[in-house]
Formats: C-alpha cells, structure tokens, sequence
C-alpha cells in the first residue's frame, strides 16, 4: 500500500515543516509500506523585494529538510511561477497525478505523535471497500458539530475558540491511549490538513474544481460530495482512529521571520472565489454520479 503525504508550504511555516518531518522520521522505523512525501514551497506570496531575508535562505532549509526524508520517496518542489498558491492547487495536482492508493493532507501547525502515520496505514488495510476518510481525533472545538471527533475526555470542555487557542498542544499529543481503535462514524467530518487519510479512488472521483482557485473549502466540498454519494448507494465510509490525538498549535506557534518579510495575504479572496463557485460545483457532482 503507497500513500501520498500532500503539503502546501509558506516559507514562514518551514521550522514547522521541520518538526514535523523529524516527527515522521521517528515514526519511519514503524512503516514497511511505500511513502510518498509530495511537498511544495510556495515562494509566490512574498514580495522579495522588500523582505530583508532572501529566498535562496529557504530554498536552503527546504532542501536540507529533505534529507530527513530519506526513508520515503521524495518530491520537494520549489515554486516561483504561480503555479501553486494555496494548498488547493497543490492537493488538486496531487490528486490528478498520484498513483498512490492512499493521500493525506498535513497543515504546517499540526501536531502529532511519530506513530500516527503507521497507525494510519495499518488500518487502512483493514478497510475493503474503495470509499474511505480515516481521521484522527481531535479535542473540543468551536461547536458542537466537531464532537463527532473529538476524544473522549475532551468532550465536557468549553466549545468556544478560546479554549481551543490555549491548549498545549504537545501535552495533548502524548495522551494517545496504547489501545487504538478504528470505528465508524455517523457522518462525515474532518478538516483538510488535520492527518486525514483519504482513498485516492474517493478523491479522483470528487477532484477539486479549478472554479475553487488556490484556496479554500476543499474539505466542506468534499464532506457534501460524500454525503452525495451515500444517499445515492455508493458504499463510503469516515472511520477515526479512536485514542489519537492530533491538534493544531496555536499556543507555541511563533513566526521569527514576521519581521523579516514582507507577505502578501489573497487568502480572503481565494477563500471568496472558492466559496463563489461551490454550490454550482456541488450540482455538478450530482450530475456526474
């Protein structure tokens, strides 16, 4: 079974990128199956110019990062041409190209622990249908509709945002139970870049339209298309990996380069276009299926 490790890459994020590819290492010795790392510095949305670091600095550190990679087949790709400006266009590539049997999407700020992508892996072989989303858990969020994720002993704290900013995050990573258990859910509910394990059969069959442009929703279109295609008969599943943990972290995220570039932000109006186009988008899904 090969599966396909998708990352759409800001320079200001790559320290991040580091940690977690240190995390993978020591979760490395665990994987016997092919893994694909299929990442992409996006160096579009700086204005070089007038940043006081030069791009070559993280052109740098993304190619020595990658030697942490040395255990899985790389693909570290370096964009200047506008190809790639949101995570978006980097998923949408991924999903037309890959022959991997499996794609999991991975936001620059999550935490996890080393062990997560075998578990992953391992029960994926132990689903036999072609449809699938397998998510880890989360703690409480913003409302209620995210319990359907949310560990256990998580589920009596506060819904509200700010609960969720100050949790520790590494705390919370290690308190994955040594029992893992993979169970079906009711519904379909995950967030893009939160360790989700998607089949690529599932993706290439939903895609993400080029209306949605560089960024945003993907998940919320993906989420609608599966609910879809169970009331149409097709035989999909989201499954969660019961007693692990993964967060995003908000308390000790820091960005020592804010001084350093200057950045530009589309991300309001990518996330507007996308959001534009999804219901003529949904319609036609419908139709295709």
């Amino acid at each position: 079974m090969a599966t396909q490790i998708v990352i759409h890459l800001l320079p200001h994020e790559i320290d991040w990128f580091e940690w977690q590819s240190k995390q993978f290492k020591l979760g490395s010795y665990y994987i016997e199956d092919k893994v694909i790392i299929d990442v992409t510095l996006n160096l579009n949305l700086v204005d070089w110019n007038q940043s006081q670091l030069p791009k070559q600095f993280f052109i740098n550190k993304f190619n020595q990062i990658k030697t942490l990679w040395d255990w899985a087949e790389t693909q570290f790709i370096v964009d200047e041409k506008n190809k790639c400006l949101g995570c978006d266009d980097k998923r949408r590539e991924a999903i037309r190209s890959t022959t991997a049997d499996n794609i999991l999407y991975l936001d620059g700020d999550l935490t996890f622990r080393p062990e997560l992508l075998s578990y992953m892996i391992e029960a994926a072989k132990l689903i036999s249908h072609e449809y699938y989303i397998i998510s880890p858990q989360t703690v409480r969020m913003w409302d209620s509709s995210w319990d359907i994720i949310t560990n256990k002993n998580y589920l009596n704290t506060p819904a509200n945002m700010e609960t969720y900013y100050a949790n520790d995050a590494f705390k919370i990573i290690t308190e994955t139970n040594s029992d893992i258990e993979l169970k079906k859910i009711p519904q379909f509910k995950f967030g893009g870049g939160w360790f989700n394990l998607l089949s690529t059969k599932l993706l290439k069959l939903t895609d993400i339209p080029d209306s949605f442009g560089p960024y945003g929703i993907d998940d919320l279109y993906v989420m609608i298309c599966c609910d879809i295609m169970k009331q149409k008969g097709y035989e999909i599943q989201q499954y969660v990996l019961d007693g692990s943990i993964v967060i995003e972290n908000f308390k000790y995220r820091w960005n020592p380069y804010q001084d350093y570039l200057y950045l530009i932000n589309k991300q309001d109006g990518f996330r507007k276009q996308a959001e534009n186009n999804l219901n003529s988008e949904i319609q036609k899904f419908t139709n295709k299926i």
